[in-house]
């Protein structure tokens, strides 16, 4: 047993949150380098398998929709262990898939199973910290959630040429086997038989609406939201601009995947260090302005030509870098609101991320024309709503509601919330 009141303790339970966390992005960014291969393989036109990315998405969506209630009605154990089994099977059919229709069908399903995984993940840590450590300690799982997108489409490049597409998905299967050892073992229920909401259909779409009608948090929410999507958007397009339009070989595509991640490492970094100096507001600003003035710039390189291969490359870091500013924050401003249903209101805010995610990562597919003009210009226009999201509903202008005292015992670490 570990108590969370010992640095230590939080430090082991970061790590064991963030290394579960990492089952949802190795799901995306480990067959990356595979799309065009799987297209050949399949006889599939290049678009149809992006598709495949677009039905994770809207997976994942619809599996918040689901688990995150479930997650506040039965714990948030009871949800993680049994998505856990559902992504490790899933990963095994997609292995033996056949064709992009039945590709796209498993990914639906695979994705719904690590939904319910991942929604229990901020909703755990709303439950056992006040809103700075919350915030704080969501920046600190998504640090050691970069190392997956930092090496998945590296590691993926390499299976794929040493053992076809197929083990991609066998090597998912087998990450999902020690992430439910690791559940199993190392951790608790963090919330109690007595802070479980009762789940009716009538209060669950009531609750819901409360997310949804809720001009700040939605602010936020939005704010986040419109960035993944620019972000899905890039995951969509870079495979054929980076190896089709740029020549990139796929087992090196994954080394400049790889600079994006590390420039979101560095703004993690950067952002956890100014959380004690500045309002989670004004952060949260400058990550929706800095992506803005990057998607823009990615829209000018790539319509006019200027700059090659890096011109795509350094606007694509700077945009996915500055995630690290925007996901930490705009999770703790939305949540701190929802005190008592974090779960549902967490799965609502993932059901507008990979909702929007789903349909910019479909649309950079559509829209195919050979260039990297509908890439860039998904991720513009996706910086631009973000910004105008948080300026327009309120969410910058809104001083926060400063959790009272009851809700600072209701999550102070107590004998319920101590992982094994």
């Amino acid at each position: 047993m570990y108590d969370i009141d010992s640095p230590r303790s939080r430090q082991l339970l970061v790590i064991i949150l963030g290394i579960i966390t990492c089952l949802g992005p190795m799901a995306i960014d480990l067959y990356l380098p595979a799309l065009p291969t799987i297209a050949r393989e399949m006889g599939e036109p290049q678009g149809r398998i992006q598709l495949t990315l677009s039905a994770y998405t809207i997976g994942f969506a619809m599996g918040q929709v689901i688990f995150g209630p479930l997650s506040d009605r039965f714990g948030r154990m009871n949800v993680m262990l049994p998505g856990m089994i559902g992504y490790v099977v899933t990963n095994l059919l997609a292995s033996m898939a056949g064709s992009a229709n039945e590709l796209i069908a498993v990914r639906v399903l695979q994705a719904m199973s690590g939904a319910a995984v991942t929604v229990c993940i901020p909703a755990m840590v709303r439950d056992m910290f006040p809103r700075q450590q919350c915030a704080r300690v969501l920046s600190s799982i998504l640090l050691v959630m970069t190392i997956a997108p930092l090496v998945a489409p590296i590691l993926g490049g390499q299976l794929l040429k040493l053992a076809g597409w197929q083990s991609l998905f066998l090597f998912l299967a087998f990450l999902g086997v020690l992430a439910f050892v690791l559940a199993f073992t190392c951790l608790k229920e963090s919330l109690p038989d007595d802070r479980r909401s009762p789940m009716k259909l009538r209060d669950l779409g009531r609750t819901y609406w409360s997310v949804v009608s809720h001009r700040p948090a939605m602010s936020c929410i939005l704010a986040h939201s419109f960035f993944f999507g620019g972000m899905f958007a890039f995951i969509s397009g870079s495979p054929f601009v980076y190896i089709e339009l740029f020549g990139v070989s796929p087992d090196n595509y994954g080394f400049l995947f790889a600079l994006n991640i590390i420039a979101m490492g560095i703004c993690n970094l950067i952002n956890m260090r100014l959380m004690g100096r500045f309002e989670l507001r004004n952060l949260l600003l400058f990550g929706c302005s800095a992506a803005c003035v990057a998607g823009l710039g990615l829209l000018l390189s790539a319509s006019i030509g200027i700059g090659g291969l890096a011109g795509v490359v350094i606007p694509c870091m700077l945009f996915v870098g500055v995630m690290s500013f925007t996901g930490p924050n705009a999770n703790a401003l939305a949540l701190e609101h929802f005190p008592k249903t974090a779960g549902t209101a967490n799965a609502a805010a993932g059901v507008m991320r990979f909702g929007i995610g789903g349909v910019t990562a479909g649309l950079v597919g559509v829209l195919h024309n050979g260039t990297a003009v509908p890439m860039a210009a998904i991720m513009a226009g996706c910086g631009v709503l973000s910004l105008a999201s948080l300026i327009l509903l309120g969410g910058y202008r809104d001083s926060g509601q400063t959790e009272t005292m009851e809700d600072e015992v209701d999550h102070a670490p107590s004998g319920h919330q101590k992982a094994a």
